[in-house]
């Protein structure tokens, strides 16, 4: 009988290497260089103090930065407008390259992205009034030269207005586009009652106009106060949730979290050298895995975390590249790896897998000076009640505790640790030392 431990099929198939279609790899690397290198003429020029204080230098920064962002779109929209059906791999190209456009316009910040994400599926373009946002984007470069409008369908997750735009001063905004004689009269018939609050006049319009138009308008007003919501969450900090009522802040200070970013871009380098390169940042564990060992790369990534714990209970695992699909997930191309190392990995030649250990959590966290503990039963259940969705290890939900303030483990710090490369002893540490989430005492619950 052999002592090799069982990798669970569920998993191992998941980590499978994945290729999208290889005669797309002129386009993705056109593309991208497109969306991320419009400002390379400036790059010799900067520094983060003359980039922060030289205003005209700031500004042609975005204003070539957003040049090459609109010819990108504007490539992808010719392909859109062909009418053709578009495969799986263009999709997830397309919208990566999109979404690459969007976090950057967001400052790479999730407290804004999550505001603009309402977990629904995107539409599919062909069907969306997609001519006529694009002919609007077009206008709103003419009107105010510099910025950069982003189609919010073609993303994977903007999906509050039609149109995302940034100005080349930073300024943000979410754009409705209507078109139609009946669409502007529904527009006009929101805007007034937006305006003006009066029920007596929404009154009259429920008994006059068609069940239809009463539906489209108040369609047209959840979109506005969304819009809204966002724009002061953005400017303010903080704005009341139109669809669950809920007071959402966007904390302040900025905390500087712990990354394994630089970590993840030796690791492909070295990969790329010899093949395979393993590193460890704490509870991190990273693999690479390139040329002929790519495709089997991942049962070797496996087998050494199976030497550490259980690979079923212990460990969140995800391959690099499984950002593609995920909204609210950074593309590759908007982490700070090589080019040729992007390519590689969305074209089959390296595969990168990443996990968690929360077994090495609990001790990184120990370490710093919090306090961990197994969630009672009540606890565990107050929180899936609340909606929150607690990380269950070996059954049990985990509380960190630091000078009096307690939450628990939830999937989102995971997320944050798998796919925007932060460390979770860090998150954790810095949402219980200053507060982050509003915890004032033991007990309570970090949604």
């Amino acid at each position: 009988m052999s002592d090799e431990p069982k990798i669970p099929e569920k998993i191992e198939r998941r980590l499978r290497l994945k290729t999208l279609r290889p005669d797309l790899e002129p386009l993705a690397r056109e593309l991208v260089e497109l969306a991320c290198t419009g400002s390379r003429e400036l790059w010799g020029e900067l520094t983060p103090d003359r980039l922060k204080q030289d205003t005209q230098l700031r500004r042609r920064f975005y204003e070539l930065a957003h040049e090459g962002m609109f010819a990108a779109q504007e490539k992808m929209a010719g392909r859109v407008g062909t009418g053709e059906r578009w495969d799986v791999s263009e999709q997830l190209l397309f919208r990566a390259v999109a979404d690459t456009i969007a976090w950057a316009m967001l400052g790479g910040q999730l407290c804004y992205a999550r505001r603009i994400y309402r977990f629904q599926k995107q539409p599919d373009l062909s069907a969306s009034n997609f001519a006529s946002v694009l002919r609007a984007c077009q206008e709103l470069r003419e009107r105010a030269p510099g910025c950069m409008p982003l189609i919010s369908d073609l993303t994977s997750f903007v999906q509050v207005g039609d149109i995302i735009s940034v100005s080349a001063e930073r300024r943000i905004s979410i754009i409705e586009v209507k078109e139609g004689e009946h669409n502007k009269h529904v527009l006009d018939l929101a805007m007034f009652y937006a305006a003006s609050g009066c029920e007596t006049f929404r009154e009259v319009v429920e008994r006059t106009e068609s069940r239809k138009t009463v539906k489209q308008m108040g369609r047209v007003l959840r979109q506005k106060a969304r819009m809204t919501h966002v724009s002061e969450v953005m400017s303010q900090g903080s704005a009341l949730d139109p669809d669950t009522g809920e007071l959402v802040r966007i904390p302040e200070p900025f905390f500087p979290i712990e990354t394994w970013d630089e970590a993840l871009a030796d690791l492909t380098e070295q990969a790329k050298e010899r093949n395979w390169a393993y590193n460890v940042q704490g509870p991190i564990f990273l693999g690479a895995y390139a040329g002929d060992i790519a495709p089997r790369g991942h049962l070797m990534f496996l087998m050494a975390l199976s030497l550490q714990g259980d690979v079923e209970q212990d460990y969140h695992i995800i391959r690099l590249a499984d950002c593609m699909q995920i909204p609210l997930a950074p593309p590759v191309f908007s982490r700070t790896l090589a080019d040729d190392v992007k390519m590689d990995i969305l074209f089959g030649r390296m595969n990168v897998c990443i996990a968690v250990s929360i077994p090495a959590l609990i001790e990184a966290c120990e370490m710093a000076g919090m306090d961990v503990r197994h969630a009672t039963r009540k606890e565990l259940g107050r929180a899936k009640v609340a909606g929150a969705r607690p990380v269950v290890h070996q059954g049990k939900g985990l509380m960190f505790s630091l000078e009096g303030r307690e939450m628990m483990l939830l999937e989102g710090v995971i997320f944050r640790a798998l796919f925007h490369g932060q460390q979770p002893e860090s998150v954790l540490w810095h949402y219980l030392k200053n507060g982050e989430l509003g915890l004032a005492k033991k007990g309570d619950v970090a949604n």
